[in-house]
């Protein structure tokens, strides 16, 4: 699931425990996300902020396979869909486009 920058081997145990709690943190966020719009119940909420970040831009940095969990590439359609969503991107970073998918 995650790639080793620091070229470790596949089983080594820091980078073993990595890839397990990255896996239960998604498997959290897909389960919640199939109960709820959002990550903190119907309103999105700056937790859906702090959240967006890491399963979109530093997707570029790092690869994260995202298709195993629809409700999560579900969640940030919506929040690409969101006006203030687009507007603080194009004012922020208007020549990256948001890994939304």
């Amino acid at each position: 699931m995650v790639v080793s920058r620091a070229k470790l081997p596949a089983d080594h145990p820091v980078l073993v425990s990595v890839q397990e709690r990255l896996a239960r943190v998604l498997a959290l966020m897909e389960t919640r996300l199939g109960e709820s719009p959002w990550l903190a119940g119907r309103d999105f909420t700056a937790a859906d902020i702090m959240s967006v970040f890491s399963l979109t831009t530093m997707r570029l940095f790092q690869s994260l396979d995202l298709e195993p969990y629809p409700n999560i590439l579900a969640w940030l359609q919506r929040v690409g869909e969101r006006p203030a969503y687009r507007r603080a991107m194009a004012k922020g970073d208007p020549d990256l486009t948001p890994m939304l998918r």
